[in-house]
């Protein structure tokens, strides 16, 4: 049985952190509502770098729709620059499909990954999103006395211990 739900990857791409939102279909409006929990938990993005999905590209149109002079109230509005990828070189993206690479082999190793439910697979995803963005950047000696090897969670959020009860 194949896995119902898709799961949106978005990259920090001078950090290599991700951020993972479980979606029900890889259609513009799921990746929008996805986009709105990410922009709500994260802060929005000044830039999105995306392929040309037909989900990205029906999302940017609905961007551009919006009528900025409506939003007049708010004070200082940060629009989102939106680039794509060129079609004919769709290596480009291999920075941030990399990243999601340690996803994929965890979620392969996952026992019963097929047979999970929506709030399960959630689970997963964010225990998942934890182990990446713990990952050290830099380098990591067996001496206690050394620094704390950077990780891509301490640009997210306050510098601490993230673990994950078994």
């Amino acid at each position: 049985m194949r896995n119902p739900y898709r799961y949106q990857k978005d990259s920090y791409l001078k950090t290599g952190a991700i951020h993972l939102e479980l979606l029900t279909s890889v259609s513009t409006e799921s990746f929008l509502l996805g986009l709105r929990r990410f922009i709500a938990r994260r802060d929005r993005p000044s830039v999105i770098y995306s392929d040309n999905g037909t989900n990205f590209k029906g999302a940017y149109r609905l961007y551009q729709k919006v009528n900025l002079e409506k939003l007049k109230n708010v004070e200082e509005l940060n629009p989102i620059s939106w680039k794509f990828i060129p079609p004919q070189v769709p290596w480009w993206g291999s920075f941030w499909e990399r990243l999601i690479g340690p996803v994929k082999r965890t979620l392969r190793k996952t026992p019963g990954i097929t047979s999970l439910n929506h709030e399960e697979m959630y689970t997963v995803l964010c225990d998942c999103e934890s182990l990446i963005n713990s990952r050290p950047l830099t380098y990591v000696t067996d001496d206690v006395e050394d620094l704390e090897p950077l990780t891509p969670a301490m640009f997210l959020q306050d510098i601490r211990e993230v673990s994950v009860p078994e």
